[in-house]
């Protein structure tokens, strides 16, 4: 069970860094009036910080599985 609450965390924190990389470029859109142009550089930014994060936290999760001693031991 705890795996899977783990997993829906990795799934929440995929979520926030996409969107809030986007809410980020489309405030300086908004702000500076440069129509796409952040708001693709934030989801860029998103995707790639959410694929970091998502690549450590699942790679303690598998590690600790292997071990035999879940993801919180």
């Amino acid at each position: 069970m705890r795996t899977i609450l783990w997993v829906v965390g990795v799934g929440w924190y995929v979520a926030a860094a996409i969107s809030g990389g986007v809410v980020g470029g489309l405030w300086l859109d908004g702000r500076l009036g440069s129509s796409p142009l952040f708001t693709l550089a934030g989801l860029g930014l998103g995707i790639v910080a959410a694929l970091f994060g998502m690549y450590r936290m699942l790679k303690s999760i598998i590690s600790s599985d292997t071990d035999g001693a879940g993801p919180a031991g």
